[in-house]
C-alpha cells in the first residue's frame, strides 16, 4: 500500500501551527472593530450635533410663534385697510371729479356755434379729450378754438361747477378740406374736418363757498349732437 503525504511536514512536526494564523485573524478583526467604532462615534457625534440644532430651531420657532400668528391674518387686514381707504377716497373726492364728464358735455354743447358740428368725441377717465368735428371754413375753426380756450379763463364763479373746470392744453391735431360733402347734411357740398385734443382739468382752487352742481338749461344748438 502506498501512502501519500498531503499535509505539510511542518504542520505534522508542529501541532500548534494554527496559533499564528489565529493571532493574525484576531488582530485584523480587532483593528476592524476599532475602525468601525471610530466611524460610528463620528456618526453619533453628527447626530447629536444635529439634534442640538433641531432643539435650538424648535425653541426659536416657539419664541416666534406669536409673531407668526399675527402674520396669518395680515392679508385680511390689508384688504380691510384697502376698503377703508377706498371709502375715504369716495368721501374726500372733489365734487368736480364726480361730474367732470357731464360738465364736459354741457360745456361742449354751450360752445357749439353755427357752422360747426361734432362728429366724434372721446373722453378718458383721466380727463383726456379728443374732439372730431367739422366746420364750413377754417375761420369758424379758429373761432371755435378760441371759445374752447376761454373755458380756462381765471374768472371762476364758486357757485357754479361749470366755471371751475376747463379744457387745458388745447391742440389742433389736423384740419383737412373734405369735398365729398357730409353724410347727414346733404346740402353741404364741402367741409373742413378737424381734430382737437385737450385735457379737461379743474382750475386752481380759490377760497370761497362750496360749489354746487347747477347744470341748468343752456342755449340750444342749431344742430343735434351726433357723437
Amino acid at each position: 500500500m502506498i501512502k501519500i503525504q498531503l499535509c505539510p511536514s511542518g504542520e505534522l512536526e508542529n501541532k500548534n501551527w494554527w496559533v499564528a494564523d489565529a493571532c493574525v485573524f484576531v488582530l485584523i478583526a480587532f483593528g476592524g472593530y476599532v475602525l468601525m467604532e471610530q466611524y460610528f462615534d463620528g456618526v453619533r457625534s453628527d447626530i447629536a450635533r444635529l439634534q442640538e440644532k433641531k432643539v435650538h430651531w424648535e425653541q426659536e420657532l416657539a419664541s416666534k410663534q406669536t409673531g407668526i400668528e399675527k402674520f396669518k391674518n395680515l392679508n385680511s387686514e390689508i384688504e380691510l385697510l384697502k376698503r377703508k381707504i377706498g371709502a375715504l377716497s369716495k368721501i374726500t373726492t372733489s365734487k368736480v371729479d364726480k361730474v367732470k364728464p357731464l360738465i364736459a358735455l354741457d360745456q361742449l354743447q354751450t360752445l357749439w356755434m353755427d357752422g360747426v358740428w361734432y362728429e366724434d368725441l372721446d373722453y378718458s377717465s383721466a380727463g383726456n379729450v379728443r374732439i372730431l368735428a367739422s366746420a364750413h371754413d377754417s375761420i369758424l375753426i379758429g373761432e371755435y378754438m378760441l371759445g374752447v380756450r376761454e373755458t380756462m379763463n381765471p374768472d371762476t364763479k364758486n357757485d357754479d361747477l361749470r366755471t371751475q373746470i376747463g379744457f387745458d392744453g388745447l391742440s389742433l391735431k389736423n384740419a383737412t378740406l373734405n369735398t365729398s360733402g357730409d353724410e347727414i347734411f346733404r346740402d353741404i357740398k364741402k367741409k373742413m374736418q378737424f381734430e382737437l385734443s385737450a385735457r379737461h382739468v379743474e382750475k386752481q382752487a380759490q377760497p370761497a363757498q362750496a360749489a354746487a352742481v347747477t347744470l341748468g338749461p343752456r342755449p340750444r344748438a342749431r344742430f343735434p349732437l351726433s357723437f
